[in-house]
């Protein structure tokens, strides 16, 4: 019972973790086609493979791998891909 307090501690931040993550994995990329410029850099920064090449030669990401991490984000020199929800 001595720790009891901390052990509570940790399984609500547990919880809060888990959770943002089960909310950023509801939410992937979107690629603004009006912007992107086929670069690729997004493509060799996703950790999931999510993203590849459409039949225009840009960007699209595959919303069932996509965990929404957005480090396809902070790769595209466009600014091309956004997390819907970020800024």
């Amino acid at each position: 019972m001595k720790y009891a307090n901390l052990f509570a501690g940790l399984a609500v931040l547990c919880l809060l973790a888990g959770s943002a993550y089960a909310v950023a994995k509801l939410v992937p990329a979107e690629v603004d086609e009006k912007t992107c410029t086929g670069c690729g850099k997004c493509i060799d920064r996703c950790p999931e493979g999510a993203i590849s090449f459409n039949e225009k030669g840009l960007a699209e990401v595959d919303g069932d791998k996509c965990t929404g991490c957005g480090k396809c984000t902070k790769a595209c020199p466009f600014e091309a891909l956004t997390i819907s929800g970020s800024s």
